[in-house]
């Protein structure tokens, strides 16, 4: 998924600037930009979480915790990683029910009336997958932990 999002995010910026040079110098821009950007990178944002999280690659504060033994610090990563697990998983269904209620209204965007749906399509799974490597990371933390 976090390929696919980079590739996503490739394609957002060879559009962006050929609608900047269209603009400026045909007055031709790209039809949509605004929009096509705002839904490519709400998806590719999502679609790059679970890889994030496999890598532990989110932002954390540990100021609290500079002075904590490795084991506490562990603990309070796996309960970390569960509580992630627990809020992906809330908010792939959230995202899901927002996304059939988009649908059935049949609302689009205003320039080139792309359904607004489309866009939480890679979503909910994005949400789905982080939820289970945010599980894994949970059972890893605890894994390293009871083995020590």
């Amino acid at each position: 998924m976090a390929v696919l999002a980079g590739l996503m995010f490739c394609a957002e910026a060879v559009m962006s600037v050929a609608s900047v040079i269209g603009r400026a110098l045909f007055d031709l821009p790209v039809p949509g930009d605004y929009e096509l950007v705002q839904m490519l990178s709400a998806m590719g944002i999502a679609m790059c979480l679970p890889y994030c999280q496999l890598r532990k690659g989110h932002v954390f504060v540990d100021f609290f915790t500079l002075w904590a033994p490795r084991g506490l610090k562990r603990v309070l990563d796996a309960m970390a990683a569960l509580l992630m697990a627990s809020c992906a998983f809330l908010l792939a269904w959230r995202i899901w029910v927002g996304m059939m209620e988009m649908r059935e209204y049949g609302e689009t965007s205003m320039v080139i009336s792309l359904p607004i749906w489309w866009g939480y399509i890679p979503v909910v799974p994005a949400f789905v997958l982080l939820g289970i490597t945010a599980l894994r990371t949970f059972a890893l933390e605890i894994g390293e932990e009871g083995s020590k």
